[in-house]
Formats: structure tokens, C-alpha cells, sequence
């Protein structure tokens, strides 16, 4: 029996951590199925994200609008084949748990994998949607990248594959010493002003983007500001090659490394992090990566310093090894 790895996604990603999943990398690897149906018409599709958005989350209808435009039932699935499907958290949540199901009972062949990069104990908004679907017995192994959360919750840690890197995006013409970027969210808002202000005064070029969807700035007395601005990711990856630290703080609650963490790896930059697990993490070395409890902690010359970042990274961290992973616990 063949086994057949399928990546199912509410669009290619092109511009997200998913994105070798659907790029030339992946041809023969994984097939891309978009997890919604695909609207023929910009209307058609600006309807279909309203229906589909948390805002309708609370709605009576909310269960209708997300069978009607599922779209795992639109591949073919030959029954003498077996069929891995993977599908991340933004996908599960706008999919009803009554699909899943009856979508489970019709194919039998067919196994499904969400992937989790997001911690359970985060306050990703859309998790909220996520975690109660992840009890069901609809899925074959849960996937996540936090290693807490898999000890915790019985599920599988799949190591650190999940970020896409970008290669051709050229580095911002404005050059800092510390960036961050970051939703206000996971009560860490007292933390990074503090930072932002500490930075600031150690003569540090800073570039902090916090960004809030009913606020413009922090208390009053405080240099920090947010922006209700989102930035296009490979608009921020320009911002991070062009700077010579990251800056990784928590959310309450999260104890697990975030994206920060891949981005200094694959762009060869310092990192400055307030996670306590960094020394048991791929690439680390003391030159490059510095832990802090507290601000005391921070060592300011360091992050100033002009000094090569070397980690010999070779694309380790492609989600497309996930399809490596499965293949090694299948033995496919």
C-alpha cells in the first residue's frame, strides 16, 4: 500500500512558516490541498472570510458555514492507497468538528495530523477555537512543537521542523542593534517597555513593533508605543536581517521557544530570550544566544557588538521534515 503525505492549508502560505510545503521543494514530497474551498471572485472571497472568521466563532451558524466551505472531500482518494494528512491549527479551527468526524467515518484510509505551533497555554486567539477539537478521536496522533505540551497532554512532539526560511528577501536599509516584534498579548507588556526604555538609555538602536487592535500607545511615562499595524512577514524578515540581535520575551504561561527563536538561526543573528530551556535547543552556543530572568540580566555591550553570527544552519528546520518524522514512526 502506498502511503500519500498531503499538506492542508487555507491558502499556499507563500508567505508564512508553512511555505515549503507548497513551493517546487515539495513536488514529489507532499501534495497541497487547500483546507477551504477556493472562491472564484474577491467578493466571494472576502464573504467566506467573514463567515469564516472568530467574529462568527459564537454563531448559531458558525458550524453550517464551516461544513459548506470544507474542502477535504474535494481530493481524490484511491482506496487502495493510505493517505497522511496534515493540517495546521488555523485550518482545524475553522473547521467543525462534525465535519471532521463524518469526513473520518467516509475515509478510512486517510489519517489526520494537526500541527501545533502554537503552546496550549498561549494566548493565541485562535487556539481558543483549536483545543477543544483535540480531544476528538478523529486524529491519528496529535503534532506539536511544544515538548511541555506533548508531556502534558499525551500528544507528539515533532521536534523543531516548522519554519520556511526565506532566502531572497534583501535586508532593510535601516540598520538596529535589537528588534522585536510581537502581538500585546501574554501579559509581557511591563517587560518589554522595560527593555524598550533600558535599551534605549544603553544607547541601543532599537526597532519594537507591538502591535494592538484597540490601542496606540503603552501607559503614559513610557517610551514604548503600539502600532494597529500588521506587517507582511517578509516585510519583517527585511527588519530582521538588517539587525544585529532578536529579542524573544514569553507569554505567560508559554515555555517553549517561539518563532524568534528560528528566525535568529536562519538569519544569523543574536538572540536575547527570556526562555530558561534555551541551552537544550539545536544551534545554541554563548557567543550567539543569551538567556535573562530579569532585565539585570541583559548585557547590553553584547547586543551592540558588531561581531559575525555563525550557526552553520542547512535547512533543518523545514516543516517539510515532518514528512521525515512520520515516515520514521510508520516506518513508510
Amino acid at each position: 500500500m502506498k502511503t500519500q503525505f498531503i499538506f492542508s492549508y487555507v491558502d499556499k502560505d507563500e508567505n508564512g512558516i508553512y511555505r515549503d510545503m507548497t513551493s517546487n521543494k515539495a513536488m514529489g514530497i507532499i501534495d497541497y490541498l487547500p483546507s477551504h474551498k477556493v472562491m472564484k471572485s474577491s467578493l466571494a472571497t472576502k464573504v467566506e472570510k467573514i463567515l469564516l472568521s472568530s467574529y462568527m466563532q459564537n454563531n448559531p451558524l458558525c458550524s453550517v458555514f464551516q461544513d459548506i466551505y470544507a474542502n477535504l472531500d474535494s481530493y481524490y482518494y484511491d482506496r487502495d492507497n493510505e493517505y497522511f494528512v496534515l493540517l495546521p491549527s488555523t485550518s482545524i479551527g475553522k473547521l467543525s468538528l462534525k465535519y471532521l468526524e463524518r469526513f473520518h467515518d467516509q475515509h478510512k484510509n486517510v489519517k489526520l495530523f494537526p500541527i501545533l505551533t502554537d503552546s496550549m497555554h498561549a494566548s493565541s486567539p485562535h487556539m481558543e477555537y483549536v483545543r477543544p477539537k483535540l480531544y476528538s478521536s478523529v486524529w491519528e496522533k496529535v503534532l506539536t512543537f511544544d515538548k511541555n505540551d506533548a508531556e502534558e497532554y499525551g500528544f507528539t512532539w515533532f521536534g523543531y521542523s516548522w519554519y520556511s526560511k526565506f532566502e531572497n528577501i534583501e535586508p532593510s536599509k535601516e540598520k538596529t542593534d535589537l528588534f522585536y516584534v510581537g502581538f500585546k498579548k501574554g501579559n509581557r507588556e511591563e517587560l518589554l517597555a522595560d527593555i524598550y526604555d533600558l535599551a534605549l538609555e544603553h544607547g541601543l538602536q532599537c526597532d519594537f513593533r507591538v502591535v494592538s487592535t484597540n490601542e496606540a500607545m503603552i501607559k503614559s511615562g513610557r517610551s514604548l508605543r503600539y502600532s494597529k499595524r500588521r506587517y507582511p512577514y517578509p516585510d519583517l524578515v527585511s527588519m530582521i536581517k538588517s539587525s544585529k540581535c532578536v529579542l524573544e520575551v514569553l507569554q505567560d504561561g508559554q515555555d517553549t521557544q517561539t518563532i524568534k527563536y528560528y528566525e535568529a538561526v536562519c538569519y544569523g543573528k543574536k538572540l536575547l530570550t527570556n526562555n530558561r530551556h534555551l541551552k537544550e535547543l539545536p544551534y545554541y552556543s554563548d557567543e550567539n544566544m543569551k538567556y535573562f530572568k530579569t532585565v539585570d540580566d541583559i548585557d547590553w555591550d553584547w547586543i551592540k557588538a558588531d561581531v559575525p553570527v555563525i550557526y552553520n544552519y542547512e535547512d533543518e528546520f523545514s516543516p517539510l521534515k515532518i514528512v521525515d518524522f512520520l515516515k520514521g514512526l510508520y516506518d513508510k
